[in-house]
């Protein structure tokens, strides 16, 4: 069923490796084995239980309740999809390949002749978030699991997509809700060995918003928490990121210049009014939002999992276009460091959202199915894929995690392996092991947050000072044996907050260690934190934190009991990730 039309009109520069790394120790490879743990922790009769409820099946246990099921039936077959099938393809797992066979089979023998194949009756598609957030869902849990072979999955999605293509509520789906959540998963299918121009071009005709894209393109400071079309729905939220995920495919797929404008100007928005240091997104429905506004205390809502998830998925695509531009691979970096992996609670659950004062969310375990348990497990199933980009030329490092790469150059094997201990550690060896002698480039990303310039030395030899923000190229022919090493520079370094969480009479300031988020524990219980201001300048950490013996932990000097860990080492004691000091 692989067709063959010509798909990229601007073809991407690098692309994501679908197998063939290895990630060893450090923080990634815990987090994608925690994953799979939870991932084979989900009952399958609540997975499937609506799916064999609209086919007249026997439905034995129980299903899940609450919003994400009750509201949104179908949702979690593709959570376990997306997770399954995208930790597959790094290593075999019998218990997770039959999970993941079970659910495709399941919604395979449900579906109807004509391809529909939703878990819900077919009068209820066109309500709520069924032909966009669920739809997604399904539809790259279907591509995934069709990339680790399993034969039903892409024909079946053929035909669903089909179905769609020619559904009587594409005139309305843009009016549900959260309807820009939709335009991935057309693109996603077009993008596919399955993909067909009609899914381009009714994603094109059914989700466009023109009066959108010009909001973004002129930087309308208030269009990213503003929607101005009539009618309650859809409401902003920041999973409209998912939406810019679309309309950057519009533009692989044609090339018009709108796309790239309006992506462009709604990433520099996000970055200058919605982010938090660390990398979370505030912009969420349902809370008073204004830019800027940067909410800290729990009792409000903001830095949701899935909001990041998609943001890392945006900037992955725009690296892939735009190779030399680093900061596409920093926000993916710190958000998979500072939200992701931070949510996670062991194999047992996933939060909801990233607070970064007072305390964790603590609200995960009253569903474990939610939106954000969803694009987490995608996230965590594709860690390895974040690290290194390919293009036939050459390889690009883009994270610095301790791992194996398998890789083929013109036909040549290269095995590539990386030993570090980052994020605790900037000292990192690369070697090179070709099965012969073959030239090829090694893009070696600067990050931004190195404190200063970095030697790159090759063979015991330094062949070059790159400075941070940029990208060291090394073009030669490489041989069995070649070794790459550097020290990438970390340093405390502190960020003003300005938000409108602030504290009378003190400044507040967030801590990084390189891509890492800082969060400070002893701190008195919740609601004296902020009473507490510290007699530091904050603008010179190094004077005041001092190291305790543990990787990144510091102690703060003349603060008894005040301790600065990794966020994501944070579990459910009392912290701030932005403590007060004296202005």
């Amino acid at each position: 069923m692989t067709h063959t039309i010509d798909k990229h009109v601007v073809p991407d520069a690098l692309e994501t490796p679908l197998r063939g790394v290895r990630p060893r120790d450090g923080v990634l490879k815990p987090a994608l084995d925690r994953n799979t743990e939870y991932l084979k922790s989900l009952p399958m009769d609540s997975v499937l239980y609506w799916f064999r409820e609209r086919a007249g099946r026997a439905t034995p246990g129980e299903p899940y309740r609450g919003h994400f099921e009750d509201n949104i039936k179908g949702q979690t077959a593709g959570l376990l999809m997306m997770g399954a099938a995208n930790a597959l393809r790094w290593a075999p797992d019998a218990e997770l390949a039959s999970a993941l066979d079970e659910v495709v089979t399941c919604i395979d023998e449900c579906s109807d002749a004509d391809g529909y194949l939703m878990a819900i009756p077919r009068e209820e598609f066109g309500t709520k978030e069924y032909p966009n957030y669920v739809r997604v869902w399904l539809t790259l849990g279907l591509i995934a699991a069709g990339v680790v072979g399993n034969e039903r999955a892409l024909p079946m999605l053929r035909d669903w997509q089909d179905w769609f293509n020619r559904c009587d509520e594409l005139a309305i789906v843009r009016y549900l809700v959260l309807a820009f959540q939709g335009i991935p998963a057309s693109t996603s299918v077009y993008f596919s060995p399955i993909g067909v121009r009609e899914d381009l071009d009714v994603a094109v005709r059914t989700y466009q918003e023109d009066w959108r894209l010009a909001q973004f393109i002129l930087h309308e400071r208030d269009a990213i928490h503003v929607r101005r079309q009539p009618g309650a729905e859809p409401h902003p939220h920041g999973s409209e990121i998912s939406a810019l995920e679309g309309y950057l495919d519009f533009y692989r797929a044609t090339g018009n210049p709108i796309y790239l404008n309006a992506v462009r100007g709604a990433w520099e928005m996000y970055r200058q009014d919605w982010q938090h240091v660390g990398g979370g997104i505030v912009m969420i429905e349902g809370e008073e939002m204004s830019p800027g506004c940067r909410w800290l205390s729990p009792e409000r809502v903001y830095n949701e999992l899935c909001i990041s998830a998609y943001w890392i998925y945006l900037n992955q695509r725009l690296h892939r276009l735009f190779p030399d531009d680093e900061r596409y691979v920093a926000e993916i970096e710190k958000s998979i460091y500072n939200v992701a992996i931070a949510n996670q609670i062991g194999a047992e659950g996933i939060r909801y959202h990233a607070y970064l004062d007072e305390h964790k969310d603590t609200r995960w375990n009253s569903c474990n199915v939610t939106c954000c348990a969803g694009q987490a497990t995608r996230v965590y199933a594709s860690l390895p894929e974040f690290i290194y980009s390919l293009a036939p030329t050459g390889v690009t490092v883009d994270m610095y995690v301790a791992s194996d790469l398998e890789w083929e150059c013109d036909g040549t094997p290269v095995a590539i392996s990386m030993d570090t201990d980052m994020p605790y550690d900037g000292s990192v060896t690369i070697g090179i092991r070709p099965a012969r002698g073959v030239a090829f480039a090694l893009r070696l990303r600067i990050p931004g947050w190195a404190a200063e310039a970095v030697d790159v030395v090759l063979n015991g030899e330094c062949i070059a000072s790159a400075d941070p923000g940029r990208y060291c190229v090394i073009e030669r022919t490489w041989t069995p044996g070649d070794t790459i090493s550097m020290g990438l520079p970390i340093a405390p370094r502190t960020t003003r907050y300005d938000g409108a969480d602030g504290i009378d009479g003190c400044e507040r300031y967030a801590v990084e260690c390189g891509p890492v988020l800082m969060g400070f524990t002893g701190v008195p219980a919740a609601g004296d934190a902020e009473r507490v201001c510290l007699p530091h300048d904050p603008q010179r950490p190094g004077d005041w934190l001092r190291p305790s013996g543990g990787r990144l932990r510091f102690d703060v000097s003349g603060s008894e009991g005040w301790t600065a860990v990794p966020y994501f080492d944070i579990a459910d004691e009392p912290f701030t990730s932005f403590p007060a000091f004296e202005a």
